[in-house]
């Protein structure tokens, strides 16, 4: 954020040298301060005093070492992300935050230098960010977003945070500029250091593009998730260059059009933040308040001693399913596990097994980063309780599977079905030893590729 006060500083610094002369003795006119508020350059009571419920703050990403061909420096993104950023502090009263340099950039690892972080580090480095700035007050976020295979995980992260109350959203490059560029492209495809993205840096800063080192390196995307490679292969694009379309045709006036267009497309997704309703946090569950004691009439039967069930024993079993709903609305695999003993298991309807929280932990991080389960919501609500002894018990309920996708980004109708828990005391608490579970049919059900909810199919 230096840079962008450097910067800044100096485009204010010659708006005020094209002014006209002042009159001798005249007093000298400071110039105006921008709206915008860099948080690196404050102490901690001035950033105390701008973090409020009402404050927007802005989360820069761009690429500090990512390929972009031989034309393009390393720095591209980041490059991008100073210019917009001094664009919006110019124009937009924000608090903007240090840039990340570092992200998910996975199509770009064979040309040297080239970094990405993994999909779960991205999402939540993002949300740690955001969650740490969140807590003197603000509760809207906007990352302005340099990539596109960073909205995966921007998009996870935003769904984390949504459970904290939190709203963030994000620049999407496509969305921004797709009329724009469909106005000045020539090439014939390609959306890496090509034709509009030379265009962009030209008009932004020409000094750092050599176009004598400019080449047109297009071939039709292999299928399936994007990635570059040097070597012809099956699995990736062919790009000798790390080019992926036509630089040679890049031109600065096309750069300005994408550029403004992006520029304005940015602050109307800031202002409409400032107007969007904040998402509803999901509490940790609360445990029912206990019902008020009526003495009986006579004394009750004493319970055997082999198989007391006291009311907080059956609370804290209970309070399970609000855990289970919670962990994986949060796509925490790792604390959903934590609710099965080390060798509980869950058997599905089809007869497969898992066993032990290791397997469980393992099948439900896969689960969590597939488009399928991207934004699902598995529900638990515990029933009838009973204590066997005294540390065992047996627990029925009922689940429900909502907001799945198919392989088509189709939606999934919900599922629901009954389930019985077996539960083993473990210090103050209970854990899963056994989770077994129904599927209910629907009217005019057909086989689906979703046999087993919560654990990933085998094709």
């Amino acid at each position: 954020m230096r840079v962008v006060n450097i910067a800044l500083t100096a485009a204010l610094t010659a708006v005020g040298q094209t002014q006209p002369a002042r009159p001798a003795g005249a007093p000298q006119k400071e110039a105006p301060s921008p709206p915008g508020v860099v948080l690196e350059q404050l102490a901690w009571p001035e950033a105390e005093r701008h973090l409020t419920a009402d404050t927007i703050v802005v989360l820069p990403v761009g690429a500090a070492a990512k390929e972009h061909g031989p034309h393009l420096r390393l720095r591209n993104d980041l490059t991008l992300a100073d210019y917009l950023t001094r664009r919006v502090i110019a124009a937009s009263p924000v608090v903007v935050a240090p840039t990340i340099p570092y992200h998910f950039y996975p199509a770009f690892l064979e040309y040297p230098g080239s970094t990405s972080l993994a999909f779960a580090t991205s999402r939540d480095m993002t949300a740690d960010i955001v969650r740490s700035l969140a807590r003197p007050g603000p509760r809207r976020f906007y990352v302005l977003n340099t990539g596109i295979s960073t909205l995966r995980p921007l998009e996870a992260a935003a769904k984390l945070l949504a459970a904290d109350g939190i709203l963030l959203r994000y620049t999407n490059l496509d969305t921004l500029t797709a009329q724009a560029v469909r106005s000045v492209q020539q090439q014939p495809g390609g959306t890496h250091a090509d034709e509009i993205e030379t265009s962009m840096m030209l008009y932004i800063d020409p000094s750092v593009v050599d176009m004598t080192k400019a080449v047109r390196d297009y071939v039709p995307a292999a299928p399936g998730a994007f990635r570059l490679t040097r070597s012809p292969s099956p699995t990736g694009t062919y790009s000798r260059s790390g080019t992926w379309g036509d630089a040679t045709l890049a031109a600065r006036e096309k750069g300005r059009v994408v550029v403004e267009a992006l520029v304005s497309g940015i602050l109307a997704d800031i202002d409409d933040l400032k107007k969007a309703p904040l998402p509803a946090a999901v509490t940790e569950p609360v445990p029912p308040a206990p019902p008020h004691a009526v003495p009986p009439a006579k004394p009750a039967p004493a319970k055997p001693a082999a198989a007391e069930c006291s009311a907080g024993d059956e609370r804290t079993i209970r309070e399970l399913g609000g855990w289970f709903t919670l962990h994986w609305t949060n796509r925490d695999a790792e604390k959903l596990a934590r609710l099965w003993s080390d060798i509980g298991d869950i058997a599905h309807p089809d007869g497969s097994v898992e066993r032990t929280s290791q397997v469980i932990r393992q099948n439900r991080a896969h689960l969590f980063t597939r488009m399928e389960y991207r934004a699902s919501r598995h529900f638990l609500q515990i029933g009838q309780i009973r204590c066997v002894t005294n540390d065992v018990a047996v627990a029925d309920g009922k689940w429900e599977l909502r907001e799945v996708v198919d392989a088509s980004r189709r939606a999934v109708p919900p599922m629901n079905g009954l389930c019985t828990l077996v539960l083993k005391r473990a210090g103050g608490g209970w854990l899963i030893e056994a989770y077994r579970y129904t599927i209910n049919p629907r009217p005019g059900d057909t086989p689906s590729f979703l046999k087993q909810p919560g654990f990933p199919d085998k094709r």
